[in-house]
């Protein structure tokens, strides 16, 4: 399900922890002694052993740098981060086990208990939710109106969201909110997988609600024409969600980009308040009208006028032309319900050990409600990012500096737009690891729950948590808004354009990640740091001002100068690989390409400039710069298989390798530290995009 808010992802950080701590021992059986007052220049780098150096750097600087590791790993193997956070999600993980709160006390019970059949399951969520047979529109409607209420958006939605014009968290009603899995299948093409998941469900809510139906002559081919529907109603939201397009196993172009803050919310606000549902009375069309009939919005709600979903308005949000009959939109409301808490059914983990089962299980916790699990594994996560945090703020506070003074001397910009950029940056916030307390809000669940049940129950609960949202201008509820949206324990980082905010979560600045006595280290993970600085002015990002609204701040003059240079980033990306035979997509990942552009520029000016304070000048100079760059490569250190490849060039971001070799062709200095004058990856200064 994609998530409401739209946070720009910094990126999945991958390595491995035996090359995070990897080193060799400096130790010369005939040492070199240095003049007095002159650093030592080691003979060897830090991480050596992982080098080939018959690549050229040239050619390939990933490969260069970390070449041997691949030849002793196979694919799949785990890279540099992805073994830190294996480690700290399995601490994150035994902390809710081995909790004494009495929350976490049930889910564990529930989660430790023997498994229920599948069918058992199904009937549990179709009896918890009493979803009704409709006999036209009107009542489809309004079972919808009531599955929305309990935190679920079938064929409709209404939840609350951030709006851009009053920029604040509004109710919002709009299409359809795909599940997770769905979403995953037609993102990354497999429509024969998703046909595969929702046929055995189908089958076993027939078992549960009408067992003879499955004995009928002629029910395999009835099946197979009732999940087709489902799978033509799934693509055309999802088609939907996308601005419209094709959603078939063909290859897609420009549906991609799906960090992007909702620019298709217009202003239509419904005044109208809260009424209770009576059900029924509700006519059978699909129009503006008849859906606020249903959903009875709160006072305040908005109503999509985006061309995509008018246009899925007209098309009856599918209900007469996609599954155009009410036995198989009452198949679609019973299949949502049932998808959307899959990932709890311990029937599906036959085969799997107990501990792997546990934590898909807590993975879906955390999708499901990440407030509720921020709750339960604060105490675990503060401690985590507790070491770092101050660093880190610091590190942030300098590359702010950094960024400050390349603005102020950058040559293609006018002053006008110059000071309008300084004004944003100075009003950026940073919010790094878990706050002291949280935001408001309590889950409580019944003691005789299943596991879905209590599912379901959080997504309700959840549901109407987020309510505390609305109304609120996001400039008085940044943390909260934070709070409630994002899983604090997962790897990673973000920028919110419309909040002028970045967030650091405590994996990132955990001691293994950001550890204090390496320097190398503690610099390269700042690149994430500043790449996320850099979003507030990347393609999207420079469209926003300092607080957040949608303003143009540019001269005409600078804005085409900047969108000349973003051309020729894209230009640069094309001429790269994804995987054999496909080439990378420079359009497509443009703004992840321009905040690691800017992330390598402030954190590699700031280690610099520290190293030329110190003192460092020369070869010691060279050393360290030498280190910085080998340290970048290992820092994206990841063996995906071909699948993995093809699934990573689907998302905004490149490839790993990619990450590597096409940012450090853009510093002169690269060229200069490993003697590059030629090779595949060589870039004439002239050509050496410089943005930032």
């Amino acid at each position: 399900m994609k998530r409401i808010m739209k946070w720009v992802l910094a990126a999945t950080l991958v390595c491995g922890a035996s090359v995070f701590t990897s080193c060799v021992d400096n130790s010369t059986d005939n040492p070199v002694v240095p003049e007095p007052g002159v650093p030592a220049v080691p003979d060897h780098f830090i991480n050596e052993a992982l080098m080939d150096k018959t690549v050229k750097p040239g050619d390939d600087f990933y490969m260069y740098a970390l070449g041997t590791w691949f030849n002793s790993h196979k694919e799949g193997d785990r890279g540099y981060m992805e073994s830190y956070d294996a480690i700290n999600t399995n601490e994150v993980e035994k902390s809710l086990f081995a909790s004494d709160n009495p929350l976490a006390r049930h889910l564990v019970r529930n989660i430790e208990a023997p498994a229920p059949s599948l069918n058992e399951d199904v009937k549990a969520v179709l009896d918890y939710l009493d979803i009704q047979k409709p006999t036209g529109i009107g009542m489809l409607l309004t079972e919808i109106g009531k599955l929305q209420d309990k935190g679920l958006n079938p064929i409709f939605s209404k939840r609350v969201d951030m709006h851009m014009q009053s920029h604040s968290c509004q109710e919002i009603v709009s299409r359809g909110i795909l599940t997770q899995t769905a979403d995953y299948y037609l993102g990354s093409k497999q429509t024969d997988a998703l046909k595969s998941y929702i046929k055995p469900i189908l089958t076993a809510i027939d078992n549960v609600a009408d067992p003879e139906r499955t004995k009928a002559e002629g029910y395999e081919a009835e099946l197979e024409e009732r999940v087709s529907a489902i799978l033509a109603e799934e693509q055309l939201i999802y088609a939907t969600a996308h601005g419209g397009g094709d959603t078939s196993d063909s290859d897609r172009q420009g549906l991609w980009n799906v960090r992007d803050i909702p620019e298709y919310i217009e202003a239509g606000s419904i005044a109208r308040s809260r009424a209770t549902r009576a059900g029924g009375g509700v006519e059978d069309e699909v129009t503006r009208e008849t859906l606020l009939e249903a959903f009875h919005p709160m006072a305040g709600a908005i109503f999509d006028e985006s061309p995509a979903f008018k246009k899925y308005v007209e098309q009856k949000g599918g209900i007469t032309t996609v599954l155009k009959t009410m036995d198989n939109c009452y198949d679609y409301l019973r299949y949502y319900a049932v998808m959307s808490v899959s990932n709890y059914m311990k029937a599906r983990y036959v085969g799997q050990s107990e501990g792997a089962a546990k934590s898909i299980i807590v993975a879906a916790l955390k999708q499901t409600s990440p407030f509720l699990m921020n709750k339960l594994s604060a105490d675990v996560l503060r401690k985590m990012g507790q070491a770092g945090a101050d660093r880190c703020l610091t590190m942030l506070e300098k590359m702010r500096t950094v960024f400050r003074q390349r603005l102020e001397t950058l040559d293609w910009l006018s002053d006008a737009t110059r000071q309008e950029a300084l004004k944003k940056l100075e009003a950026m916030q940073f919010f790094v690891g878990v706050p002291d307390n949280l935001s408001e809000g309590e889950f409580t669940l019944d003691e005789g729950n299943t596991l879905v049940e209590d599912a379901l129950s959080i997504m309700a609960q959840n549901e109407a948590i987020r309510h505390n949202m609305c109304g609120k201008k996001y400039e008085q509820q940044i943390r909260t808004i934070i709070d409630y949206e994002i899983d604090y324990s997962v790897q990673n980082a973000f920028y919110n354009c419309e909040m002028n905010c970045l967030v650091i979560l405590p994996q990132f600045i955990s001691e293994g990640m950001f550890p204090a006595d390496d320097e190398y280290t503690q610099y390269v993970v700042a690149t994430v740091f500043a790449h996320e600085m850099t979003h507030g002015f990347d393609a999207k990002g420079a469209k926003y001002d300092k607080q957040g609204y949608l303003r143009d701040w540019w001269k005409d003059e600078d804005k085409a100068k900047f969108e000349a240079k973003q051309q020729e980033m894209i230009a640069l990306y094309n001429r790269l690989e994804a995987y054999p035979g496909q080439p990378a997509d420079g359009e497509k990942t443009l703004a992840e390409n321009m905040a690691d552009y800017g992330g390598m520029t402030l954190a590699y000016s700031l280690f610099k400039q520290k190293k030329i304070d110190e003192g460092l000048q020369g070869a010691a100079l060279d050393y360290a710069c030498q280190e910085f760059f080998l340290h970048y490569a290992k820092l994206w250190l990841r063996y995906p298989t071909l699948d993995q490849k093809k699934s990573l060039y689907l998302d905004v971001h490149s490839i790993p390798q990619n990450r590597v070799n096409g940012i450090v062709t853009l510093f002169d200095d690269w060229y200069r530290l490993f003697n590059v004058t030629d090779g595949k990856l060589y870039l004439a200064p002239e050509k050496r995009v410089q943005i930032w």
